[in-house]
């Protein structure tokens, strides 16, 4: 404890937390900078699993979400096939990207949203 800090306050807290930069809260969430969007702007990725990644845009502004999917990879890898043979180019991408205010909970919104829509059951007699 530093000799400034009051005796028990946590760093963590959310005073310490709103005082952090937008870029640290990705960065909290596993997001690294990958180099510069096409469009101009930062673009951070978040390798979510081993299948999913998650790609960020930061346009100062406005963020843009996206995410790509190893569909290949992953069939093959429960032994299951597609009808096409190079899996690696298999990959499964929203229709849209999505705009999200520059707000680390919009962000985090939006993660959770993708993962819900993501949740798929095979056996189910509706679909």
């Amino acid at each position: 404890m530093s000799a400034e800090q009051e005796p028990g306050s946590d760093p963590r807290s959310s005073a310490a937390r709103k005082q952090t930069t937008f870029d640290h809260q990705l960065r909290e969430l596993g997001f690294t900078v990958q180099g510069s969007s096409r469009r101009g702007g930062r673009m951070w990725v978040l390798a979510f699993n081993r299948f999913l990644t998650f790609v960020l845009h930061d346009y100062d502004d406005a963020l843009v979400l996206s995410w790509s999917f190893a569909l290949g990879e992953y069939l093959e890898e429960r032994g299951w096939r597609s009808s096409v043979t190079d899996t690696s180019v298999v990959e499964l991408y929203p229709q849209h990207d999505v705009r999200v205010p520059v707000e680390i909970t919009a962000v985090e919104g939006e993660i959770t949203r993708v993962l819900g829509s993501l949740r798929l059951d095979l056996a189910d007699p509706a679909l």
